[in-house]
């Protein structure tokens, strides 16, 4: 599979697991642009509901995300519920990072200037989170073998 091949593709909602692991970055997001340290709290709360190594491995990710960073991440309002592209990339990453490395990583390239380490934690993020019960599916298709599907509903943002 090739980058050009490879097309994002929703089938459903998203899982308990990409809920959660949403939830942590849509968090870590709104304490970095409150000036506040991210770490302690995202951790905390990730190890209220998972565990202590889900609450860890998370904040070393999304450090090696914002180390490696191109550009700003793009962070959707939670009150609009639809999902950026840039939060797809990272949740769909973390879910290849067990199965398909390259593929996450290609997804990653716009995003991060060397996805390598990240898709390392992403690989033990994604275990950890397993062991939690909070399993990450790896939603990515080849649009070459794939059946078409209705298109993905376009949502606006309203403020």
């Amino acid at each position: 599979m090739t980058p050009d091949s490879v097309t994002l593709r929703w089938t459903s909602g998203p899982t308990v697991g990409e809920r959660l692991l949403l939830s942590a970055m849509r968090q870590w997001a709104a304490l970095r642009s409150a000036g506040e340290p991210p770490s302690r709290l995202v951790a905390q709360a990730l190890a209220f509901r998972a565990s202590n190594r889900t609450g860890g491995l998370f904040v070393a990710w999304m450090q090696s995300v914002e180390a490696s960073l191109r550009r700003p991440i793009q962070v959707e309002c939670p009150a609009c519920g639809g999902i950026s592209t840039d939060e797809q990339r990272l949740m769909v990453s973390c879910g290849l990072a067990g199965t398909a490395t390259a593929a996450g990583e290609a997804l990653l390239e716009p995003l991060l200037v060397d996805s390598q380490p990240t898709m390392v934690l992403a690989r033990a993020l994604n275990a950890a989170l397993r062991v939690d019960g909070y399993p990450l599916p790896a939603r990515l298709r080849d649009e070459r073998t794939a059946e078409p599907g209705p298109p993905a509903p376009e949502r606006p943002t309203v403020h």
